[in-house]
This record gives C-alpha cells, structure tokens and sequence, in this order.
C-alpha cells in the first residue's frame, strides 16, 4: 500500500482499501486509548478552548521534563539511549526511513480548490505547516530532501520512495521495523480524503506537531558521533509551542471547533470534538519509538471487550440493547437449568433482567462485548452462520422467539463485528452514520466538489485538437516570447467563461505536492512558491512564519479575488456561494459557452493526474498569467486592495513559472512539449473568451519572463 499510495494515478483501485485501512487505524487507537478513558485527551469530554490550552502546554511540559531527565543522566555518564555508534545510528536511521520520508504526508491532501469555501481560512493555516514541511519553496529546508542528505551522510543511501526499487528486498532488509510502515502508511492515509476527514486531520497534526522527545535525543546523539544533526534540529526549532507548529496545529483546532460552535448545532460540535480526538489519538498509537506517545502493543488488538468503554452507542447497538431488554424480561427463569456461559457469566447471569432494566449503556455495552466474543454462539462477522442466530432460525430450539426484524437486525450487528468491519468503533465513539468505503470511493467522479478524483486520465482529445487547430503555428523563440496581442479586461457578458476558468485554473498545480517525497527537487520546490502565492501567502524569508503567517492580516488568495468578480458581477443568484461547484453551477446558469465549461471540467480532470500532465499543467498555468495581468488592470471588477493584491500575486508566479519551465526544459522533450501545448490551449481557449485589445505588441508574459530569463542565462 505504501508503493500504491505514492502511485495513486497508477492505482486508483487502491482507494476503497485505503479508507478501511485508515479508519481500521483509527478504530485501534480508540480501542487502546479506551483503557484509560480518563488519560490523555479523552479525558476532555466535551470540547472547551482552555481545557484545550492547558491539555496541550501540559503534554509540552511533560515532554520537556523526560528530556531533562535524559540531559541529566548523561551528564552522569549514563550511555545514549537511541544509538551509541555510527553503526546502531545507520540502522536506527534507516528503519525510520519509511515514516521520515513521508514528511508532511499527513497534509497532503488539504487546502484544494475543492475545498469549501467557509473552512478555506482553517485549511489554508493547516497548509501553511504542510508548506514549512516542504521547506516553503527552499529546497534546502525541505524535510525529505534533509533526511535524504542525512542518509546519504552516513552512508545508507535509498532509492526515492515513490520508487519500486524502494520496496525491493535488498533495501527492505534495511527498513525492517513495522512499526516505521505503519506510521508511513497512515500518514499518506489521514488526508487522502480531506473533504471527509478534516477533524481529524487536524486532531492528528495537533498530536504530531508536539515536540518530539526521540528528535531531541537524536539530535543530541548524532552530533555525539560526528553526524550532521540538521534534520532533528530542523523539527525542534520548528516544531516549539511559541510560535512554531505545535503552537499553530493548537489554533489551528480551535479556531475550527469555534467556527463549528457559531455555525452549527451543539451535537455537530460534540461530533467534530470526538473526530479531533480519534484523530489525536491515532497519531499517539504511532509511535515508531518507545520514547514518543504512548507505548502501545503492535499487535492487532480484540476491540470488541475493549470498545465498552465510555463509547456512544450507535442506532444499531441502540436497537440491539432495546431488543435484549425485552427479552430478558421474561425469558430469565426460562434458561434456569441452562449450563451455557457468556463469557464468566452463566446463562442465567446474563439474563439478569436487573442488568438490563436501568439506562446503564455502559453496562449494556458491556454485556454485549462479552457476547460478542461468546463462539460458538457468536462469530464476528458471521451472523447467519453464528449458533445464536441458528438457534432462533426455523428449525432451531428457540424459533420463534425473536420476530423476523429482531433476527435480521441480530444479524446485522454480528456481521458489523467482523474483521473487515472493525471500523464499527471509529463510528460509535464520533457518533457518525456509518458508510461503506465502496460508496465513498464510488462517488468521487465529479472533479468540481470531491477529492481525489481519479476517474478519467488521459487530456480530452476533442477538446485539444480544437484549440490547437485554431492557432497551428504557435511556438516559443528562443527568448521564450510569444508575438501575442494582451487580453482585454473581460466584459459583462464574458465573466461567465472567465469565472469558471478562473476557478478552475486554480487548481492546476495543487496537486503536484500531494505526497511529500515528490517534492524534493528543485522543479516542486518551485511549484511550491507558485502555489504560497496564489494562496495568499507572504512573500518567503530565511524563516519560516510560523505562527506570525497565522496572525497577521489575510492577504487575498485567488479564491477570494475570484469571489469578488463574482461579487461585482451581480448576478441575482450569485449569492451564498458555498463551493466550486456552486460557482461553476452559476455560470452555466448565466449563459457559459460550452467549449469553456468542457476546458473548465477537463482542466480539473487533468489536474488529478499531476504526473502524467506535468507539463500541460505548467503550460496552462503559464497561459492564465495573461487573463490576470487584464484582470488586474484598473476597472470595476476588482476594488483597489483586490488589483494590488493580485499583481503582487502573478508577479510572484510568473517568477516561480519561470524556473519551473528552466527545470521542465532540462528533464525531457516530451515534458517540455506537452508544456508549450498546454500554454496554447490555455491561450487560445482565453483569446476565444475575450477579445484581443487592438494594437500588436509582446505580451506581458512574453516580456516579463523574456527579462528573467536574461538576468538567470535565459534557457
């Protein structure tokens, strides 16, 4: 799964698998933390800002005393306790490769453009840490790129992880601890569907972004040896709870519970509470050391006996518990000389109407746990075939004493225990309805509101062909300009086509930094600028922003700008816009043209599959330069904050764009190609949308990065 997450475009299929994997994941935890209910996060029943507070600056300082107690047993003389020499350091290094080298994977996912808009001000502070861990467009500070260095330093070099030849046996051999693929595999898992999981998405970054007392440890202990400490460093400082992401995963949470408590109703919230917990939880249960979170066993647990604790009941639990009520009722004195046992209970014991009788859920559950386990009379997972349900069935000693309904729902809640379903506690302690993975994955076919999208791959022919026959001769000179009249400003009846395009042209590149590994070269660490910028980022410095990204006045994104054109086209029905698929819903409603509503849908299409569009997707980022450079100009669609707000952001992109087509060039020819057709069809489809101002000059796009290009040695 680790090979097939890296290659989701390769292996879509792998999609239904994952969720049950994640939430089996989840599900474990839950189960574990469950012992001690009273420990830890749970121990924060209903959600309160403070209590929050307090919980995380607590679990920070119990961090710190660990390490100063480790700080003062070594200065005893005590021996390391990670590695001692350069040899255990190899090996240590080179199991945890699996897990270090998905850095940041637990947010790839985040922050798309099919997002909705009301959570685009939590996703976009989520992202920011997602883009620190990436190095925010430095390649030098990119965390996988940094352990790469390191392996490479101590000679345990490793081929990159979206390889097949990292999974080979000579290279596993090496990453031999399970626990390492474990953490990996659910990091790539917890974003994969963000629309779905954001609670606890941001519960499991809360947890992760904690301190870590192995990478103190290890920074101490490598520079013991003579190694380069840098990466172990790099999470220290970044990670500390004043302004670094400890401090912003813990706004981050409550400014999502805040929203949730001013929008929606208390039992929505206690919902949200619970999935920031599991989510929470699910990063402790990970814990490649010993030393960091909770040391959990590996194995795979039994829930069933376990899950009765401190667990909201689901409907179909609730039904069966109603069920058992009734029957034990009258049917206890029934079963007096019985010598059957539910687990250390006889028969008659279990039956104990006095057990049933009072609202006493745990209780309930209780009972039911035990009965859960009790084979032959029960198989988790088997309900037909369980002697229970035989015993009641035609020809059984009990036939007739449950009704039709009562056997079918008897059933059901054998069949929700088995190994396949143990994600039947995940639901129970969020109190959400339960839902098939197969029905989740199945309906992620519309590229305008779910994420991923993997339905369709390749570019849609009638689409290309179109545009390209339109302008055949299309090429770039050797200076890369292009004898291009600029854009006019769109007009009233163009915005239709110009607002979906716009809208959907975001998304061009989101995708390309899905999962971490892929970004560790120069080309992504580019496309990471591309993106900071039309996400309304601060321009990058030396040092990451940490929480000052978080706190200082919001600066326009491309949504936003795009919003506002809405705004000031004034259509009746342009309010209350909620997502992309909302605004794509309006244009066609206020006349689109066909042909841009196909290039609007298929730019989303192509944008799922980032690896095999690479170039087409820069090509056509390159040509929507020009649409925003008309934009930006002096008019009533944009106010004055708006226009500036959107030059600074193109003349950030067009400077990453730039690099991006040096590094492009410098791959292959195919790459290179598909990037200049993608410029055409991108150029052509908005040259049909508005049309061109009257005098013959160099485009803006054409001058500007032909002026770049002389000052980096052209291309």
């Amino acid at each position: 799964m680790y090979f097939q997450l890296h290659n989701l475009e390769e292996h879509s299929s792998v999609l239904e698998s994952a969720r049950n994997e994640l939430l089996d994941m989840v599900a474990e935890g839950i189960s574990l933390a469950l012992e001690d209910p009273q420990k830890g996060i749970l121990g924060i029943n209903s959600y309160d800002a403070q209590c929050l507070r307090n919980f995380i600056s607590q679990e920070h300082e119990n961090i710190m005393m660990e390490w100063t107690s480790y700080v003062s047993r070594r200065e005893l003389g005590k021996n390391p306790t990670l590695f001692g020499t350069i040899g255990e350091a190899k090996k240590w290094l080179a199991q945890r490769a699996p897990a270090k080298l998905v850095d940041g994977a637990w947010l790839g996912h985040i922050h798309k453009i099919t997002t909705p808009f009301a959570l685009r001000g939590v996703t976009k502070d989520t992202w920011q840490i997602l883009s620190e861990e990436l190095g925010d467009g430095d390649l030098s500070r990119n965390h996988v790129f940094v352990y790469q260095q390191l392996l490479k330093e101590i000679g345990c070099p490793l081929p990159d992880p979206q390889s097949r030849d990292f999974i080979r046996p000579c290279y596993l051999e090496a990453m031999d601890d399970q626990r390492s693929w474990k953490a990996a595999v659910a990091q790539l898992l917890i974003s994969l569907f963000p629309n779905e999981f954001l609670p606890e998405i941001l519960g499991f970054n809360m947890h992760y972004e904690l301190i870590s007392l192995e990478a103190m440890m290890a920074a101490r202990e490598l520079k013991d040896l003579g190694v380069d400490p840098s990466y172990f460093l790099l999470h220290i400082c970044i990670d500390n709870a004043d302004s670094g992401h400890t401090a912003m995963a813990l706004l981050n949470v409550i400014s999502y519970l805040e929203m949730i408590k001013a929008t929606e109703c208390d039992s929505a919230l206690e919902e949200k509470w619970k999935r920031v917990q599991a989510g929470y939880i699910l990063s402790q249960t990970l814990a490649v050391s010993p030393c960091d979170g909770i040391d959990f066993p590996d194995s795979r647990i039994e829930m069933s006996g376990r899950a009765s604790k401190s667990v909201p009941i689901d409907p179909l639990t609730r039904r069966v518990i109603e069920i058992f009520k009734d029957k034990t009722s009258i049917s206890q004195k029934y079963h007096c000389q019985s010598k059957v046992r539910i687990g250390s209970r006889t028969l008659v014991e279990w039956l104990d109407s006095s057990s049933w009788a009072h609202d006493d859920q745990q209780k309930h559950l209780e009972l039911l746990g035990t009965l859960s386990q009790a084979k032959p009379w029960v198989h988790p997972g088997m309900g037909s075939e369980s002697r229970l349900v035989q015993e009641l069935s035609c020809g059984g000693r009990m036939f007739g004493a449950f009704t039709n309904e009562e056997v079918d729902i008897l059933i059901a809640w054998i069949d929700a225990l088995g190994p396949e379903n143990t994600t039947w506690l995940y639901y129970r302690f969020t109190v959400r309805e339960p839902v098939a993975s197969r029905d989740i994955v199945s309906s992620l076919q519309d590229p305008a509101c779910h994420h991923p999208v993997l339905a369709a791959r390749s570019m849609d022919k009638t689409t290309t062909s179109a545009f390209v026959a339109e302008f055949p001769d299309f090429c770039f000179n050797a200076g890369f300009t292009t004898e291009e009249q600029p854009l006019n400003t769109p007009c009233q009846s163009q915005l239709p086509d110009v607002v979906a395009l716009w809208f959907a042209h975001i998304g061009l590149l989101e995708n390309m930094i899905n999962v971490p590994s892929r970004t560790a070269t120069s080309l992504y660490s580019n496309i990471l600028l591309v993106l900071r910028a039309q996400a309304g980022f601060a321009i990058e410095t030396h040092i990451p922003a940490g929480m000052a990204e978080m706190t200082r006045p919001s600066s326009p994104s491309l949504v936003e700008i795009g919003l506002e054109i809405v705004s000031s086209a004034q259509w009746t029905d342009g309010a209350n816009l909620s997502c992309l698929k909302d605004v794509l819903l309006l244009t066609r409603r206020q006349g689109q043209s066909e042909d841009s509503a196909k290039l609007a849908y298929n730019m989303l299409q192509w944008a799922n599959h980032p690896d095999e569009n690479l170039g087409l997707l820069v090509g056509l980022a390159l040509a929507f330069l020009g649409l925003k450079d008309a934009i930006a100009m002096p008019h009533e669609l944009l106010g004055e904050e708006g226009q500036v707000a959107l030059k600074m952001i193109v003349e950030r992109e067009r400077k990453g764009l730039l690099k991006c087509v040096q590094d492009i060039k410098g791959m292959d020819g195919a790459h290179y190609r598909d990037l200049k057709r993608g410029y055409c069809i991108g150029r052509v489809a908005l040259e049909k949308c508005l049309e061109k101002a009257g005098q013959k000059t160099t485009n803006t796009l054409g001058s500007s990065l032909t002026e770049e290009m002389k000052k980096n040695g052209g291309i």
